[in-house]
């Protein structure tokens, strides 16, 4: 019995390794064929420009009755990215009001960052004191006005101002200067 258990397990492996064999092979018949897609990606452009920079003074002082500040104003002429503002003969309390716009020329909507002065970020609305000279007295205060929080879209534009206020504390017959920085962010990035 023992001998005929062995005749007929040893045929029965065989026929499982053959029947494993053939589905096997022809899992391995089959024909096949691959498709491809290619994707391309194209990204848009953030731009900007300062495409107009102007002041409130074009003759009488702002607040006054006589002509004694002048402010003067222009954008470069080689990249707008670069704008420039000298108020000369200026005095305590002389306050002038810059005001500027910024065009979207890029491809994708961006929003404008509240502006800086020498790295200092200001704030919509509130005058902020600047020691320019280094004396440990603010010499100008300076307030933003409006502008930032406004999606711009391609082709569009954001009006925004500052206002400068000399101080009592500045000095006489010295020349102060100083860089505002105004940032655009992708429309998405905005926190």
């Amino acid at each position: 019995m023992a001998l005929l258990k062995k005749k007929t397990l040893i045929p029965a492996i065989v026929a499982v390794v053959l029947v494993a064999l053939a589905l096997s092979g022809f899992s391995y018949a089959h024909w096949s064929e691959w498709m491809y897609i290619n994707g391309e990606v194209e990204t848009g452009e953030l731009g900007a420009k300062i495409v107009t920079w102007f002041c409130n003074d074009g003759g009488i002082d702002p607040g006054y009755t006589k002509d004694v500040a002048q402010c003067y104003c222009s954008i470069d002429g080689v990249d707008p990215h670069y704008a420039y503002v000298t108020i000369g003969n200026a005095y305590p309390s002389y306050e002038v009001r810059f005001t500027g716009d910024i065009e979207n020329t890029g491809t994708i909507p961006w929003f404008m960052r509240t502006p800086k002065v020498n790295g200092v970020e200001l704030v919509d609305g509130v005058y902020v004191d600047f020691d320019l000279d280094g004396d440990g007295k603010p010499d100008v205060n300076i307030m933003y006005i409006d502008g930032e929080d406004k999606q711009v879209h391609p082709g569009g534009f954001v009006e925004w101002s500052l206002r400068i206020h000399v101080k009592q504390t500045a000095h006489q017959d010295f020349t102060y200067r100083f860089t505002i920085s105004v940032e655009v962010i992708q429309w998405n990035m905005v926190e």
